[in-house]
């Protein structure tokens, strides 16, 4: 998985990690650091494979899947929130971060879609957006989390599953 070994290895991609590790570690909710990109890389790929979606169109791949959830939450704390959510953010700093990584025209506007809708529950279920929804929803442990009581989420959108 050259491409993402090429992601991993951006300096971008590892100032902007940083930058949110950084800016989260007092933070007593979910982080969104590197655990939680693998966390989530790792569960969208064995949600396509549960969904026998990889192949399908000959678009979503394993390396897409893995770029998608290592820069879904690329755009948290950058100058742009101030005017726009981290979903619509992120395309702008990931964009030329896939390009760079090798890439296709097609696979980086479906990641970016993907980086777009992952926060929205009425994607296609089958789709790169819909798997990554699933796996970032299912990366938190609300269930057990010491926080829970304080944190500000409405209760449908809090995981109280394992998966």
């Amino acid at each position: 998985m050259q491409r993402i070994d090429n992601i991993i290895n951006d300096k971008r991609f590892r100032t902007r990690i940083d930058v949110i590790r950084n800016e989260e570690k007092n933070r007593i909710f979910c982080r969104h650091g590197y655990d939680h990109i693998l966390e989530v890389a790792r569960l969208s790929y064995i949600f396509a494979l549960e969904k026998g979606i990889i192949g399908k169109d000959g678009l979503i791949s394993k390396e897409v899947i893995y770029a998608a959830a290592l820069l879904h939450d690329i755009g948290r704390f950058t100058d742009l929130e101030e005017k726009m959510d981290h979903r619509n953010a992120g395309p702008f700093i990931a964009e030329p971060i896939l390009r760079d990584s090798g890439f296709s025209e097609v696979e980086t506007e479906l990641i970016l879609d993907a980086i777009r809708r992952h926060g929205d529950n009425t994607s296609d279920p089958d789709s790169l957006a819909g798997i990554l929804y699933k796996a970032d929803k299912a990366s938190r442990e609300c269930f057990i989390c010491d926080a829970y009581d304080e944190c500000n989420w409405p209760e449908e959108k809090k995981n109280h599953s394992l998966i």
